[in-house]
């Protein structure tokens, strides 16, 4: 018995790490990181520096033109973001501030304050300095100042306190309600303890930051947090790399937004407390086609465009990549590559440069469902010498597949009702058909009748007279009825018989 036991609980434990072991399905496509690089590339032959990867904990990689998603390594857990958090920054300063452009903002002092100790990337600005709200939209993202980001949360704070900016859905100043809780209003700054190493948490003392939380939450961020503009670490300040592809699709699509973090630096022009203006280089390494002393142009990746960098103790390295050629573009989101930043070392920018030259050198755009390829059918009712209709796709379908993909892999599963009845139009929308592909979902397309049938009354009439004989209420009426009449028979029997019975009586006694 102990000998079988034993045997049972080793036939278990290996069952156990055989099912451990096996793959665990992937969203988007299979990668496989060992592969040899030596690849060609803007006029350099780059060594097989991008092997041996994955380096970060987060990866998500998404096509832009098809909205799909192409790679995934553990999108949806929530990491610090560092300085990546600049890019709601933009989203929010931007849509917040009325003609940016043009908009004098000043540094104040809390700046300044907030920041002590921190030891943070700066753009350099100085207090009582005067810049526009587009310069400092470049001050913000090149080099990554955490001062640029303080000083637009402090302007919007101050115009909406004193009254200069309503948002939309503000509460009237006549309601009672209004404004209660000063502990907690939005835009009150008050007074607060600045801790050693910087300001890092503004919840309830910022509405830019509230601002933040809020656009978050409209873009579909479901593991996101915001209490600060600048990504200072704040054990509830974080974002997941998918979110962040949100939030970093989204900014793309905003005025000036892709003009600046494609620049390799940023030459700021002088203001009135500073005479010979300064240049400032973009911390994005990807960008920089020139080497420096320790890694030469080791990073450097000659498509791409942008977006924004983050770093610091607890996140390590991270990086919003995207890069466009052939048609298409790519971002790239890659969260904790604690080893890298240890070393000095961005491999999560290599991780970025291997996974684009994968998509661009192997995967394409594929029409897989062209319009009117017929995909099923239906049963078709009340419709002359007709019994089935047959059902088209309403669109083209193309999506980002690996080029090997044959037509044949490809899974079609389509979602249609029983049966149709007559009469139907051209065109219209009976099904849908879902596209699935190495068990993924790849695309939806409605499914149309491919001709109009009209409506045969008489067979109509048929049908339906059949359909309502056969139908459970009609067969209970009958039955029902059955038994009524049955009953009725029955008494009627039993009437006669006892008149019968009666009438024998009456004849006894009348003799």
């Amino acid at each position: 018995m102990k000998i079988l036991r034993f045997l049972t609980a080793v036939f278990l434990a290996g069952l156990t790490a055989a099912l451990t072991a096996l793959p665990v399905s992937a969203e988007g496509f299979t990668f496989n990181w060992d592969i040899g690089d030596e690849i060609y590339d803007g006029g350099l032959i780059t060594e097989k520096t991008d092997s041996g990867g994955p380096h970060c904990k987060s990866l998500f990689m998404l096509n832009i033109d098809t909205d799909t998603v192409v790679y995934t390594l553990n999108p949806d857990d929530p990491l610090p973001m560092a300085s990546m958090t600049k890019i709601m920054t933009y989203i929010v300063a931007y849509e917040n501030i009325p003609d940016i452009e043009n908009t004098t903002i000043t540094v104040p002092q809390a700046v300044a304050d907030d920041l002590e100790g921190s030891e943070s990337s700066l753009a350099g600005v100085a207090v009582g300095e005067q810049l526009t709200g587009l310069q400092l939209l470049n001050l913000l993202m090149v080099p990554s100042g955490n001062d640029a980001a303080l000083t637009f949360m402090k302007y919007v704070d101050e115009q909406y306190a004193s009254g200069q900016l309503v948002p939309p859905d503000a509460p009237s100043p006549e309601d009672p309600g209004a404004g209660e809780g000063p502990g907690d209003e939005p835009g009150v700054t008050g007074d607060y303890v600045i801790p050693e190493g910087g300001m890092t948490d503004y919840t309830g003392k910022s509405y830019f930051v509230q601002l933040m939380n809020e656009k978050a939450e409209e873009l579909g961020c479901r593991n996101t947090h915001f209490t600060n503009p600048h990504g200072l670490h704040n054990d509830n300040h974080y974002a997941s790399a998918r979110d962040m592809g949100k939030i970093a699709q989204y900014a793309m699509q905003l005025p000036y937004f892709m003009d600046i973090v494609k620049q390799r630096q940023y030459d700021k022009e002088p203001t009135n407390m500073d005479a010979d203006g300064d240049t400032l280089a973009n911390t994005n390494r990807m960008l920089q086609p020139y080497g420096d002393n320790t890694y030469g142009n080791l990073y450097w990746y000659t498509y791409a465009n942008g977006i924004k960098t983050g770093s610091h103790d607890q996140s390590g390295y991270c990086l919003a990549a995207s890069a466009s050629t052939y048609g298409y573009t790519y971002i790239v989101i890659a969260m904790g590559n604690m080893e890298g930043y240890e070393k000095g070392v961005h491999e999560e920018m290599l991780d970025c440069r291997t996974l684009f030259r994968w998509a661009f050198t192997s995967l394409g755009k594929k029409t897989i469902v062209s319009q009117g390829d017929i995909l099923s059918s239906v049963n078709l009712e009340y419709a002359y010498q007709k019994d089935e209709l047959l059902l088209a796709a309403s669109e083209n379908v193309s999506v980002m597949l690996p080029d090997s993909v044959e037509q044949s892999s490809i899974i079609t599963t389509v979602e249609k009702p029983e049966s149709v009845q007559a009469p139907i139009r051209k065109g219209e929308v009976v099904g849908t058909a879902t596209l699935s592909y190495a068990n993924e979902v790849i695309a939806t397309v409605p499914l149309v009748a491919t001709e109009s049938v009209s409506r045969s009354d008489l067979i109509a009439g048929w049908e339906q007279g059949r359909a309502l004989l056969s139908s459970p209420w009609s067969i209970a009426i009958m039955a029902a009825l059955g038994a009524l009449v049955i009953v009725y028979l029955i008494l009627v029997v039993f009437y006669r018989r006892k008149q019968k019975q009666l009438r024998r009586v009456k004849k006894f006694r009348d003799l």
